[in-house]
């Protein structure tokens, strides 16, 4: 039996305002007829009414729109703040993650999962990465994606895999730029899965993940040699998606050294890894005729626009990525202050196209977090949309219909001051996820945050000590990146 079968029976949605897509003409009093967790019919709510039971009529009253894609997310429940990680610039901020306090991944997890679907999210792509050894990263990816399964996401887990750089540039000078050298676990940090064991481990993992669908992800290519390129590849190859960190900040072009072909763009090509099956977060710093690479083969980009601007990544030039026909997604990178709100995600979109020179409309920016993620996770064609044959995943939003907003169209009501507690209902293959208000997750997810938040008050003073040591090395990081940057 499927993790998460559809319901049974036909369901009947009377929508008082239907959203088909991103560009739809709003339908009034539509009906949506779904069976087996699939749209059947979409018509006049008055010309489906025969089409099933009163007990199987749901009235809405708000938008009803395509359910949302986060593209791009490392599933962490709670801000990084609460760990004491404040916002800098990525390069030192990656270094400070190694000194936070490990939290159990399916807890992590659970309450990641259902504040996704509070905000109407039902299809996630994720990356798992860890250090750790073959049985504890296994064990890892079988917890998250049990708590996935459970919360009731779609989920695309990619399995990560780096074997180099991934906190210091190389080569490394001679002499470091600061009074202590680089610690080792900077430098050489201990790795438990060499690059060639990535394939056998994805493959022993999918038959204990049925209700995911794992990928393989070079975290991202800099930090990751041409061997562990070539294995993910022939992962590809088998058929696995790949998902990557691409270009995010201006210093990654340069991480290994930027010399004959060994920027990130070049390298993933020369493996061939650039294609439909790949989708890249980030890529704030890539040119315009890397973007026109990317389009040619059928690569997909995820814009995480509020990541970018808090670790100081820069306005990702999404007007030319659109433009020259590239596949584009919206991804929130876990990167919440309080709860994740992917409509506050689209709106810093917006936002970071007008300082970017080159402006989108509330249309395309909702079709990046509807269709355009559809596309980038591989289901493209069955999810993004409203139509017959589509996966019968929806929402509705309470918009309201007064106030300054009430004479603009519903794409742009909703994407210029609708929030996640607007949410009342979610469904994900016809069954509801959140139901009149209800998210039908949150006492299990209220119960592994306080998990989660008690592990952090144990590891406080440890924790800080550990930051505390670490902060030693940042200014000598960025004089060192400077310096390689002059």
């Amino acid at each position: 039996m499927s993790p998460f079968p559809p319901p049974a029976g036909p369901l009947l949605l009377r929508c008082r305002t239907l959203l088909n897509h991103a560009r739809a003409v709003p339908l009034r009093d539509a009906g949506v007829l779904v069976e087996n967790g699939t749209v059947v019919a979409v018509a006049p709510f008055a010309e489906l009414a025969d089409g099933a039971p009163a007990e199987r009529t749901r009235e809405l009253d708000g938008v009803v729109l395509p359910a949302f894609t986060d593209a791009h997310s490392h599933l962490r429940a709670l801000p990084l703040g609460e760990q004491g990680v404040a916002d800098t610039d990525l390069e030192t901020w990656v270094v400070r993650l190694t000194g936070t306090t490990a939290l159990d991944p399916y807890d992590d997890t659970t309450a990641a999962a259902v504040a996704l679907v509070a905000t109407g999210v039902t299809t996630v792509q994720a990356i798992h990465h860890s250090f750790a050894d073959a049985d504890t990263y296994a064990a890892g990816v079988r917890a998250v994606a049990s708590a996935l399964t459970e919360a009731g996401l779609r989920a695309e887990l990619a399995v990560g895999i780096t074997d180099r750089a991934e906190f210091l540039p190389e080569p490394l000078p001679a002499a470091w730029p600061g009074p202590a050298r680089e610690p080792r676990s900077l430098a050489a940090p201990a790795r438990g899965i060499p690059p060639g064991d990535l394939p056998a481990l994805a493959a022993s993992l999918a038959p204990s993940c049925p209700g995911v669908r794992l990928g393989v992800a070079p975290v991202a290519p800099q930090w990751c040699s041409d061997e562990a390129l070539e294995v993910l590849r022939r992962c590809a190859d088998g058929g696995l998606r790949l998902h990557t960190h691409l270009l995010e900040s201006r210093h990654q072009r340069t991480w290994l050294g930027g010399r004959d072909g060994r920027d990130p763009v070049s390298r993933l090509d020369r493996h061939g890894l650039l294609g439909p099956g790949l989708s890249a977060a980030h890529g704030v710093w890539l040119t315009g005729p890397e973007i026109a690479l990317l389009a040619r083969r059928g690569a997909a980009l995820v814009h995480c626009p509020v990541s970018n601007a808090r670790l100081a990544s820069g306005d990702a030039p999404v007007r030319s990525w659109l433009d020259a026909g590239v596949t584009v997604a919206l991804g929130m990178d876990s990167q919440h202050t309080a709860a994740p709100d992917i409509f506050a995600e689209m709106r810093a979109a917006l936002a970071a196209a007008e300082r970017a020179g080159g402006p989108l409309t509330p249309h395309e920016v909702l079709a990046m977090a509807t269709e355009g993620g559809a596309a980038a996770t591989g289901h493209g064609g069955r999810l993004g949309r409203i139509a017959p044959g589509f996966r019968a995943d929806l929402i509705c939003v309470a918009t309201g219909t007064t106030g300054a907003k009430a004479d603009l169209d519903p794409v742009e009501r909703i994407v210029s001051g609708a929030a996640a507690t607007d949410v009342t209902d979610v469904f994900r293959s016809g069954r509801p996820l959140v139901a009149a208000g209800a998210v039908r997750g949150r006492p299990a997810a209220e119960a592994a945050l306080a998990r989660l938040r008690a592990v952090l008050e144990t590891d406080r003073d440890a924790r800080t000590r550990r930051l505390d040591s670490l902060a030693a090395y940042e200014e000598p990081l960025r004089g060192l990146l400077a310096g390689i940057e002059s």
